[in-house]
């Protein structure tokens, strides 16, 4: 143990420590990755200076060749952080840190000094035209020589690349994935598949292992089953409803499932159910996530939603003595729950209850807080930041956390990580092309299991006047997931998926090669196209956040539209002028138009509505409109905004909304017993009608050709199965 100097530097209302590469804002810790950290140090350090990007560059990343898009992103996370004008830019040439900065020193407690391994980063890229289009693959080889994947490959040639490493990696034979990092759980994994329905969208294990809980999810109705581990045998134990189940947590000593369900436009409600079947009773209304109990099973805590608020409630196992913890609110910088329906988690010791939370009212900057169980205080309990977060549960030993993550802000699919706690490097435990959705592990640590989901999707191109023979107009399996606008030329615009990367592809259904328009920036979908046929608008987070952006027709000439907390679904007036678009933030959605320049948005709605698609003669909007909380129904309304004209009620299972050609009817993808088909909506006051017969999997986007005369969708398959992750290290 040693007495050790520690310095800090201090500005406006900001101190950074040095020893601890940690910056706070008054007492409040401010999340930032590590390297952003050293990018500001370098500056203060500097401050008054001109710093070229290249020295900074060299500096940060001395033994790697990276672009400059990475210096960009973390000058772009510390002006988020850090608001007011602290970072001068001086364009093509560097940054200087512009305000006044005081020093202290202060003499440590004792420390103790641990020697942390080295390791050797290397990284390789491609070159670009663009400095944004530059992307980083990194292989970390360690000391004993095993090599690691830490990102996901960015372009067809370096995912084929990455893919034959990962082969050397995967023990495929024995359904092992290695990872060399000895002494932390989850190292060696063994993964097996529980169930092969495709239909499993909810599961939890019991705390011995003995049994799973799952909801299986079949022709617009979900059940609750009990699964037993060893011998299989399955027993029911909520039959089938038009319900939706936000998750499932077994009580510590394993002898009750407690469930949250939601029946459509309702508040949740929490159930508790024996294990082992018998009659559900109700425990607490309005509830917006599953539970996590406390050590001794006394109390439970869940996360409630209000009008701009968010808080962690703790209650009485039996739903009695409610009282929130902790409320954060939509103007706040940290914000519990960013993702909606996700539960906390209760520490082992009892102390702290994990949730993640979004920073600096950024949907795609978000990070773990842990609250104080005795007085609600937060704190980060990791330096990580992720794009989005998901189901998180603390490891046996308290020694860190399990989370499902989406590490790239590419959109890629989710994976399950163990970030260490109090400290530590955030670490990949699977590393393929499926979505983890879900998390549950044993008592003694050594068992989790999760949701493997999976959609597919191919395009398929059918005349207006002969819709049941339908041909396949795409090769590859994720097209159209997320998206797709015909062009006036006759050409189809529409989101692609190549190697965890999300485009927007360009193809000539006559004939042709399909067109790349964007790589490298984030993920790009729900494109469309101007009714001049000039521009694409769509929605990416290429700058941290979901805006919509502009981009010419070939591709060329970025412009970022918007700049609300999330904006999305943005559709043309006829004359090309204006975008209407859903902008979302933790108040809701509403509807704003916008000029095709940018400029000043104008808010259309003062209640939650989404889904807008104007109509073909440019004076209405068709949208989702939600009158009161818990009813949503298909409306019209004026252009320049106004009351809604209701039209129906929102059906089950549908799709975003598109106007016919003639502008008689609206047209929505919806799903029948997991058959999905085009229904159109009448104005003239008929009832909705099906327009095709076809007997595909679910519909994931649509379009109508500009005349009428075609119409182009995507379907496939959208598969959910049980998989069990045993340690195998332990």
């Amino acid at each position: 143990m040693s007495k050790e100097n520690r310095h800090f530097y201090e500005f406006g209302p900001f101190r950074i420590d040095t020893l601890n590469r940690q910056l706070r804002r008054d007492d409040q810790v401010v999340p930032l990755k590590a390297k952003a950290v050293d990018t500001l140090l370098l500056l203060i350090q500097n401050r008054g200076n001109l710093i070229e990007k290249d020295e900074l560059m060299q500096r940060l990343w001395p033994d790697s060749f990276v672009e400059e898009a990475n210096l960009t992103q973390n000058i772009y996370r510390l002006r988020k952080a850090l608001g007011g004008d602290y970072i001068e830019t001086l364009p093509r040439r560097g940054y200087r840190f512009i305000a006044e900065v005081n020093e202290r020193n202060e003499v440590a407690g004792d420390v103790i000094v641990i020697q942390e391994k080295t390791r050797t980063r290397v990284s390789y890229e491609e070159e670009s035209d663009d400095p944004a289009d530059a992307q980083i693959i990194d292989l970390t080889k360690h000391r004993d020589g095993g090599p690691r994947l830490l990102a996901a490959p960015k372009s067809r040639r370096r995912w084929l690349v990455v893919s034959l490493i990962g082969v050397i990696i995967l023990i495929v034979g024995g359904g092992v994935l290695w990872l060399r990092s000895p002494g932390t759980p989850f190292t060696s994994v063994k993964l097996t598949k529980f169930t092969t329905t495709g239909k499993a969208i909810k599961a939890a294990i019991s705390p011995d292992g003995k049994y799973v809980a799952y909801v299986l999810a079949d022709a617009g109705q979900q059940s609750l089953w009990l699964r037993q581990m060893a011998t299989g045998k399955e027993l029911p134990i909520v039959p089938a409803q038009r319900t939706d189940y936000y998750g499932l947590t077994f009580t510590r000593d394993g002898n009750y499932i407690f469930y949250v369900s939601q029946e459509q436009n309702h508040p949740g409600v929490l159930y508790q159910v024996p294990s082992l079947g018998g009659t559900p009773d109700k425990l607490i209304e309005d509830v917006d996530s599953p539970v996590t109990f406390a050590p001794d099973n006394r109390q439970l805590a869940f996360i409630r939603f209000g009008p701009g608020i968010a808080s962690i409630v703790i209650a009485n196992a039996d739903g009695t003595g409610e009282r929130a913890l902790a409320t954060t609110h939509s103007q706040d910088a940290i914000r519990i729950g960013p993702n909606g329906v996700l539960p906390p988690s209760w520490s082992p010791d009892g102390k702290v209850i994990a949730c993640p939370v979004s920073i600096n009212s950024s949907q795609w900057d978000q990070t773990i807080y842990g609250y104080q169980t005795k007085d609600g205080a937060g704190q980060p309990l990791t330096l990580n930041h992720w794009p989005t977060l998901g189901r998180i549960e603390w490891s046996l030993d308290g020694n860190g956390l399990l989370a499902t993550v989406i590490d790239s802000e590419a959109g890629a699919e989710q994976q399950i990580w163990f970030v260490p706690y109090p400290k530590g490097e955030a670490r990949r435990i699977t590393n393929d092309l499926t979505d983890y959705r879900d998390l549950s592990v044993t008592a003694d640590g050594r068992t989790l299991i999760t949701i493997q989901s999976e959609k597919k999707a191919n395009i398929w191109l059918a005349q207006a006047s002969d819709l049941d023979h339908p041909t396949q107009l795409s090769a590859t399996s994720y097209d159209g997931l997320n998206g797709m606008s015909w062009a006036t030329d006759g050409r189809l615009v529409y989101t692609s998926q190549i190697a965890g990367e999300q485009n927007l592809w360009v193809t000539d259904p006559k004939g042709g090669e399909p067109k790349q328009l964007t790589a490298h920036a984030g993920f790009s979908e729900q494109p469309a196209v101007s009714p001049d046929g000039r521009y694409i608008v769509f929605l990416s987070n290429r700058n941290g956040q979901e805006h919509l952006w502009r981009i010419d027709i070939d591709g060329r000439h970025p412009l970022e539209l918007t700049h609300g907390a999330s904006d999305s679904q943005p559709s043309f007036t006829p004359d090309g002028k204006l975008v209407v678009y859903r902008s979302h933030n933790t108040n809701g959605s509403n509807l704003f138009s916008i000029s095709i320049d940018g400029g000043e948005p104008v808010r259309l709605t003062d209640k939650v509505s989404f889904d807008p698609n104007v109509s073909p003669d440019g004076k209405t909007i068709a949208c989702a409109f939600r009158p009161e909380p818990t009813k949503t129904k298909i409306a019209i309304i004026a252009v320049s905004g106004g009351a809604p004209n209701f039209i129906s009620d929102v059906p089950a299972c549908y799709g975003r909304l598109r106007w016919m050609a003639d502008g008689s009817g609206l047209a929505y993808a919806a799903r029948q017993a997991g058959i999905g088909n085009i229904w159109i909506q009448p104005l003239d006051g008929r009832s909705p009608f099906q327009l095709t017969h076809w007997n595909p999997g679910p519909i994931f986007s649509f379009d109508w050709s500009r005349d009428g005369k075609w119409l182009a969708y995507a379907s496939g398959s959208l598969t959910s199965d049980v998989v069990v992750i045993t340690d195998t290290h332990r």
